[in-house]
């Protein structure tokens, strides 16, 4: 996996972690002010959307470079591992037909 991919699901959890501890869905009695609540939860807003766009906007780069390798017509990592097994094993019999 990409690494600012993983950076961005991170901050996606954090933010998503801080909406739900403001909000007091996963514990009923916090200590925290109403204040707090408040600027906890602005927090895990921001960070929730920028890494929400963040990944989004991986996705989509990844996306752009798969698209320009297969409009360049590259082979991918596995295309090429099964073309030169195919010429070799090609060469092999090739080797094994000829008469000595």
């Amino acid at each position: 996996m990409n690494f600012q991919a993983i950076i961005c699901s991170f901050i996606l959890g954090v933010g998503l972690v801080l909406i739900c501890t403001s909000t007091g869905t996963v514990d009923e009695d916090t200590n925290f002010t109403k204040t707090t609540c408040k600027i906890i939860f602005i927090i895990g807003c921001v960070m929730t959307a920028i890494g929400g766009l963040a990944y989004v906007y991986t996705i989509h780069e990844v996306l752009v470079r798969a698209r320009e390798k297969f409009r360049a017509k590259k082979l991918r990592k596995l295309e090429q591992q099964n073309a030169q097994l195919k010429t070799v094993s090609i060469r092999i019999e090739g080797e094994k037909n000829v008469p000595a």
